[in-house]
């Protein structure tokens, strides 16, 4: 029985889409989503993939950051009655994607099919989950427009 859904998410609209996903199947399974946002190890770098500009300081560089994951995570839009929980590491994403599963221990982990480096269909740190998940993973692509 699934009664926790786990989903990295980085605002790319691959992870949006999982997002949804996650949101509708927790609603017709009973389950909790948790939201996992990896910051890189570098807040200068994970702000400059999120576009973020304009801070003089490493202390404004993470306050930006936190505020940016903030902002978008309000964004999400569940259906009324599923609960969730918005968690946020620093690290490799992958690693410690595969972290939460150990402490959080999902049943599922629903993710985008790459994130917002999106060079290939299939992300490398999408691959390296699907290769070392030891609970399913669903994978959402992009729609088409």
């Amino acid at each position: 029985m699934i009664r926790r859904i786990l989903v990295p998410i980085d605002f790319s609209p691959q992870s949006l889409e999982a997002a949804a996903l996650a949101g509708a199947l927790a609603e017709n399974l009973g389950a909790r989503v948790r939201f996992l946002t990896v910051l890189d190890v570098s807040d200068l770098r994970a702000a400059l993939k999120a576009r973020l500009h304009g801070f003089r300081t490493d202390t404004e560089v993470h306050r930006a950051l936190l505020r940016w994951v903030r902002e978008q995570s309000s964004r999400i839009n569940l259906p009324a009655g599923v609960r969730s929980t918005h968690a946020i590491r620093r690290g490799i994403a992958e690693h410690e994607i595969l972290r939460a599963v150990r402490t959080y221990r999902p049943q599922l982990i629903v993710m985008g099919s790459s994130g917002l480096a999106r060079r290939i269909p299939i992300g490398s740190k999408t691959t390296h989950v699907l290769r070392h998940s030891p609970v399913p993973v669903v994978v959402c692509p992009l729609k088409p427009a």
